[in-house]
């Protein structure tokens, strides 16, 4: 019985976050719409990572375990840059990003072509992190606008974790049809990730 609650918030939320998601990618950057989808989506998005983590232990299912664990550092801090625009790391953002390294080295321990190129991803994003934190504690000047760099590069990467999930949930009994399996897995990373190129040099600042 709670394990078919967990999976109906499950859906709920992933449907919820693929919704507002897509509202706030094609909404007015800061505007009203914008700030209230995108509110939308953090909160989803932690629905989906924390249900995620609660089937994947109860169904011994360390794939969606690791995906769970990434896309809540990807919502986390890209929803955080925002609050706090001078990213100053805080001990939670240590302890998220400690967990987060552990679930990358398992993704490229397992040696599956799919987890391995997230693996990779993520280990790069958690690079990227510490990088900047150790200049503030440094208290080194960071490049302007570096909050909405990681807030666009975060948030648009957990849009396309949840649109991953989506495309694999519901194609995958077609997927020796239409295409091989791992395509639907790595579909929205090709798609989406110029869109985050995109938008950091439209919001870059002007020289």
């Amino acid at each position: 019985m709670i394990s078919k609650v967990f999976l109906c918030l499950h859906i709920i939320s992933g449907f919820l976050a693929l919704c507002s998601g897509l509202t706030a990618i094609v909404s007015k950057k800061g505007g009203k719409v914008h700030r209230f989808s995108g509110k939308i989506f953090f909160f989803a998005m932690l629905g989906v990572c924390f249900t995620s983590v609660y089937i994947s232990i109860t169904k011994n299912n360390q794939f969606l375990l690791v995906i769970g664990i990434f896309s809540f550092y990807l919502n986390y801090f890209g929803f955080m840059a925002v609050k706090d625009k001078s990213l100053k790391p805080k001990p939670l953002d240590w302890f998220v990003l400690l967990v987060t390294a552990v679930a990358a080295f398992f993704m490229m321990y397992s040696l599956k072509p799919v987890l391995m190129v997230f693996g990779v991803i993520c280990f790069y994003l958690i690079v990227q992190n510490v990088r900047v934190s150790i200049l503030i504690l440094q208290k080194k000047e960071l490049p302007k606008l570096k909050w909405m760099n990681r807030h666009i590069s975060m948030m648009v990467g957990a849009f396309i974790a949840t649109t991953t999930a989506f495309l694999v949930v519901n194609l995958d009994s077609l997927s020796f049809i239409i295409f091989p399996a791992w395509l639907g897995w790595l579909l929205p990373t090709f798609l989406l990730v110029p869109l985050i190129f995109y938008y950091q040099r439209k919001y870059a600042p002007k020289k």
